[in-house]
């Protein structure tokens, strides 16, 4: 208590009244205070109501056109603005640049912050693709709706277990090349875009070859994320049938078998079994051949996407809509297509992840001691499965149930065992760029080693006469034998105890259906009676080497490289450019580009 005495009344007078305007300070300070934090959350709250209102009566292009029409890049990218704006746990990002220098762009949705290459915790990373071909637009359009919903739902199940990259407008350039006769006898939209990419290449036969920017980008996307599923969203004509939507698995037989053997006896079962619950019916993709005796399906190849990713020992599907359905009505299957998998994907969260860590160090077990034991696949041809199939078409134009043999069983016709390691020439810079670009671990030998090696001597080359793809396919037959062989410093070696083993081996391997040699990236030293360039080293061997991140030598430009009769442009109209700063040539009617 203050005392009187001490100070006298004048003084404590005074006292009492700095106290009082003290107290009256510290109270309107706190008014102040208690104001801009209600004022503040007020503010808050109101804004994310916005949000939530405005995402919640965004509408993609379909949905607003009565589904008529589908979107350009640019009301993609609008969209996708929008929609990240909106919800904290959505965002985006451009993978890289289309030929004509779109922006690529990649919808993130996690409960946490992720860039691709992040650690994701126990979390699962699935990537779902849109408009590879892009006049088979309803998944573009489906996915733009999923980003919706899932960013009016951040609590959504699916986040608790996975984090989901999108890729919708995956083919941006032939998006925007849009016109009624892109795809006959579609039924809509009004227009829609191009299959091709402006280079006129198919982007789902490149992922081998790796000549389009944008599967460059899109492999460089999965190289960071490495998903441990992946969903490429088609649409099929074909023969007639009544499913609004069929799908399909990895089929090559290199493809690692307990990923093979999942999806087709566990995981796509149990799919099927919840869409026909839901009133969907689907099956496996395929044709009817003209006596509809034989439902068959499409290529092994790792030229395609499914293909390709199920090699690298990760889960692959393709989703192909149906041509002749309404478009609202392939929207609306494809939406609950990927949706059902991903309620399945997050049932399994937990085996998928062991099961895949599984498939990997399994390969690099045994190839770093016993590469022998690992047999790979290198030729395919498909065969039926030993049950036959009810499967839903038309007959007489009405709907009618054909009992079918499902071939679809891809038998293995050639295979090799792993080597402990592949060593590739110095001057074969083109091929190992691939390999790098893939997402191989290539090395450099520093230090020159006399060894036994095993080396293929090609005994028959087999040219084709005419293009796919602006190439001429090379199939060589070879015979193996063991010799002694100088291994320079410089030579590029590839070991196969690594989670890409497979890949690199259907990649290298002389007689491969679908490798580099196909590709036509060796062909400055294929001929009858000379060696494969590529070398194998059997067992474990000690080497100095180092890795690399790029390919350092440069070759110089031939005449026989721009005009000979396997040159890069040997049907091109105008010269080509080269770059001599960076030894890339450009194809000017084009835009191709190629190291």
């Amino acid at each position: 208590m203050l005392s009187v005495s001490r100070f006298g009344v004048a003084g404590a007078a005074k006292i009492f009244a700095l106290r009082k305007l003290y107290q009256g300070t510290i109270l309107m300070k706190f008014a102040r205070c208690t104001l801009f934090v209600l004022l503040f959350f007020m503010a808050h709250s109101t804004s994310t109501d916005a949000q939530e209102a405005n995402l919640d009566s965004l509408q993609t292009i379909a949905e607003s056109s009565g589904f008529t029409k589908t979107s350009t890049s640019a009301e993609v990218e609008e969209f996708i603005k929008t929609a990240s704006a909106a919800a904290s746990h959505v965002s985006s990002h451009s993978i890289g640049k289309t030929t004509q220098g779109r922006d690529i762009m990649c919808v993130t949705v996690s409960k946490k912050p992720y860039a691709p290459g992040d650690d994701t915790g126990s979390k699962n990373v699935v990537l779902i693709l849109g408009n590879i071909h892009s006049g088979e637009c309803a998944g573009k359009e489906a996915l733009l709706q999923m980003i919706r919903e899932l960013g009016l739902d951040p609590d959504a199940k699916w986040l608790q277990k996975n984090i989901l990259l999108f890729v919708p407008n995956y083919s941006a350039d032939a998006n925007d090349q849009m016109g009624p006769q892109n795809r006959p006898g579609q039924v809509g939209p009004d227009v829609m875009g191009r299959r091709a990419n402006p280079q006129r290449l198919d982007l789902n036969r490149d992922f081998v070859k790796l000549e389009a920017p944008e599967t460059r980008a899109l492999v460089g996307l999965i190289n960071k994320a490495n998903p441990h599923l992946f969903i490429d969203c088609h649409t099929t004509n074909g023969s007639k049938h009544q499913y609004p939507l069929t799908y399909d698995i990895p089929h090559n037989p290199a493809t690692a078998e307990p990923i093979r053997m999942w999806l087709r006896e566990k995981m796509m079962p149990e799919v099927t079994k919840r869409l026909e619950e839901k009133g969907t019916s689907t099956f496996y993709y395929g044709n009817f051949n003209p006596e509809h005796t034989k439902w068959v399906s499409f290529g092994h190849q790792p030229r395609y996407s499914t293909e390709y990713v199920g090699m690298r020992g990760r889960l692959a599907i393709l989703s192909e809509a149906y041509s002749y359905a309404t478009y609202k009505e392939r929207i609306d299957a494809t939406h609950a297509f990927v949706s059902t998998i991903l309620d399945y994907m997050t049932e399994n969260a937990e085996f998928v992840t062991k099961m895949l860590d599984e498939v990997d160090a399994q390969l690099i077990e045994t190839a770093s001691v016993e590469p022998n034991r690992i047999q790979v696949s290198l030729s395919a041809t498909p065969k039926a499965f030993p049950e036959k199939f009810k499967l839903k078409g038309y007959k007489d134009d009405q709907p009618h149930e054909y009992e079918c043999e499902f071939v679809s069983d891809y038998k293995s016709l050639s295979a090799t065992s792993l080597p402990w390691a592949w060593v590739i020439p110095a001057d074969q810079p083109r091929a190992i760029d691939r390999l790098i670009r893939h997402g191989i671990t290539v090395s450099t030998l520093k230090e020159s080693k006399k060894l036994k090696v095993e080396q293929d001597s090609v005994i028959n080359v087999k040219r084709s006469e005419s293009e796919f793809q602006k190439h001429k396919n090379v199939r060589i037959e070879t015979e193996r034998k063991v010799i002694e062989a100088e291994l320079p410093v410089g030579s590029y070696v590839v070991r196969s105890a690594q989670p890409l083993g497979r890949l690199a081996a259907y990649l290298l391997e002389a007689e491969s259906d679908d490798g580099l040699v196909m590709w036509n990236f060796f062909d400055d030293s294929i001929a009858e009676g000379k060696p494969y360039a590529v070398l194998r080293l059997p067992s474990t061997t000690q080497l100095t080497t180092e890795p690399i991140a790029k390919v350092q030598q440069k070759l110089p430009i031939s005449l026989d490289m721009l005009d000979g009769p396997t040159s890069l442009f040997a049907r091109t109209p105008k010269s080509p450019k080269w770059f001599g700063e960076t030894n890339m040539v450009s194809d000017q009617k084009w835009g191709r580009s190629v190291v």
